[in-house]
């Protein structure tokens, strides 16, 4: 079982690494709006491949986060077939194919569809931020646009915390494999799952309680964290990036709401 690693990610030196963090946060809120507001999986297609240039550009190693790609893949598709079997009885469903009593509809994969979009799109391009951008300069950038320091404080705990947890869970693989667990098959992996669960829960909790002791000793509960020495400026292609964004989600809006496209009224969500 492969951990995930992001800091492997944060050596590259492209334009999308330089970009300010609060830059970045509203690029990424954009993408998180704008897949809401569209019922139509072709519309849907175009915003993925409008982010993908910011994926090719900011040169991802795919290797180190593989298993989240796997995760956020697999969501979508369980999105797609469970509502494609869900749908089973709106009016003017036509069946595709049939499974025993479960009824696979064409309303059913298209509502399936935009939901894997909806899905897959703000993960993706998530996984472009927190890849390409020291969690504490995001912490940071929360707190430059006067987001309490708690909640900035929950995000940085949280994109810490996360890797450490796959780290541990392969370190626990690992030495399930070293004493002879058994891990073939389905019933092997459940098997080895269900013996992990447990010293993962009690090291994760060893983890945060030292964490918790360690803010604590900072002073964190006087919140008297508000000051840091490394200052955040935006540059030119920050702005333009920003102005970018601003305009693609009025763009957006225009399309949805002024001239009536991406609706589909025969979806089901």
């Amino acid at each position: 079982m492969a951990a995930i690693d992001f800091v492997s990610n944060l050596d590259e030196n492209t334009w999308v690494h330089k970009l300010d963090p609060r830059a970045k946060l509203l690029l990424i809120l954009s993408f998180v709006i704008i897949p809401l507001l569209f019922l139509n999986p072709v519309y849907l297609t175009t915003i993925l491949l409008l982010g993908l240039p910011l994926w090719f550009a900011a040169r991802i190693k795919i290797k180190p986060i593989l298993p989240l790609l796997v995760t956020i893949v697999i969501l979508a598709m369980s999105a797609i077939v469970f509502a494609t079997f869900y749908n089973y009885n709106q009016p003017n469903a036509n069946i595709l194919f049939s499974i025993g009593s479960l009824q696979a509809t064409d309303i059913g994969l298209y509502s399936g569809l935009i939901l894997g979009y909806r899905i897959a799109i703000p993960c993706f391009m998530t996984i472009i931020l927190i890849s390409t951008t020291d969690p504490a300069l995001l912490a940071k950038g929360l707190m430059k646009m006067k987001v309490p320091i708690s909640v900035a404080f929950m995000f940085l705990g949280t994109l810490r915390f996360f890797p450490l947890v796959f780290e541990e869970l392969t370190n626990i693989s690992n030495a399930q494999t070293i004493r002879g667990v058994n891990k073939k098959g389905i019933r092997g992996s459940w098997n080895s799952f269900k013996l992990a669960v447990f010293p993962l829960l009690i090291n994760s909790l060893r983890r945060s309680r030292t964490m918790g002791l360690a803010v604590e000793s900072k002073g964190f509960s006087k919140m008297a964290w508000k000051e840091y020495y490394q200052d955040m400026k935006f540059t030119n292609i920050d702005t333009i990036i920003t102005i970018l964004t601003i305009i693609f989600l009025i763009a957006a809006l225009y399309v949805r709401f002024v001239l009536g496209l991406g609706a589909d009224n025969s979806v089901v969500l």
